[in-house]
């Protein structure tokens, strides 16, 4: 697996990729998945497991700060930590089911952060604020 085909993974999920105005990203269960080289049902019921009997990778998004709550709703969308953590785990931590895809994604996005590259390959940019109203002073004689 090489950068141009981890670049040509990332043009074909861009978009289920969204940023809110906040620039927080989310990605869907399928985009998280093809980032990391598994299967999007396997990790979904990973994620689902959270509440009843965790999986080891509900375990470690848990052990992070996680809520199994939290972890029940991503089937609307993975939040970009989210999103970070998951493919770690999957490049580091899931044993035998480590994936070198994952390993090249991780060290891709530790250069840059998950959140700026959504950011970055969804257009936003932080929108400008405005400037603060000075105090009228009273002038002195």
């Amino acid at each position: 697996m090489s950068q141009i085909e981890i670049a040509q993974i990332i043009d074909q999920i861009k978009q289920e990729i969204t940023v809110d105005a906040s620039g927080h990203g989310k990605a869907s269960i399928r985009a998280t998945a093809r980032l990391a080289d598994v299967q999007d049902s396997s990790l979904r019921r990973a994620l689902l497991s959270a509440a009843l009997e965790p999986s080891a990778l509900a375990k470690s998004l848990i052990q992070q700060g996680f809520s199994p709550a939290a972890l029940e709703t991503w089937n609307e969308g993975i939040p970009d930590m989210g999103v970070a953590a998951v493919i770690e785990y999957y490049a580091f931590d899931a044993g035998r089911y480590c994936k070198q895809q994952a390993r090249l994604v991780c060290k891709a996005f530790n250069r840059i952060g998950v959140r700026a590259w959504m950011q970055d390959i969804m257009g936003w940019t932080k929108p400008a604020t405005q400037p603060q109203e000075q105090p009228i002073t009273p002038a002195l004689p």
